[in-house]
């Protein structure tokens, strides 16, 4: 990863908002880590596919899709209610590159029937931040 991008959430975010901004012929300084990639942008799964590769040359990490962005959510809290699993806990298990709290409001907002998926550049960055950490915490 360039030296100027620190392994800061926002740094990452920024960065995520630079990548992701010119796929859908936006300006990044409209984006924020609140910003939802499938309900605020036009963002299909096809996108997903070119902003994960895209992440992968600009930070240099493997992105695995359903982690990173989130694309079996549904599935995980389902299968967590038929196993008597905490969908809480599963979720975290799952994801843990998303913090207690973000975890408690993806839970609230996919029980929302028909609510839009939830996916944010924040949850992206998240995602970079703990890729990154793991890298550097693995031996050479």
């Amino acid at each position: 990863m360039p030296e100027h991008i620190r392994h800061e959430p926002h740094d990452i975010a920024a960065a995520i908002a630079a990548l992701v901004a010119p796929i859908f012929d936006m300006d990044a300084s409209t984006l924020s880590p609140a910003t939802r990639l499938m309900a605020d942008l036009p963002c299909e799964s096809i996108d997903l596919l070119e902003v994960g590769a895209g992440l992968n040359r600009r930070f240099a990490i493997p992105v695995r899709d359903a982690a990173a962005f989130l694309t079996d959510l549904r599935i995980h809290v389902l299968e967590a209610e038929r196993t008597g699993e905490a969908p809480e806990a599963r979720l975290a298990r799952e994801y843990p590159h998303l913090s207690a709290a973000r975890v408690a409001e993806v839970l609230e907002a996919v029980r929302v029937p028909g609510a839009p998926p939830v996916l944010t550049i924040g949850d992206v960055a998240a995602y970079v931040a703990w890729a990154l950490a793991r890298n550097n915490s693995q031996p050479a």
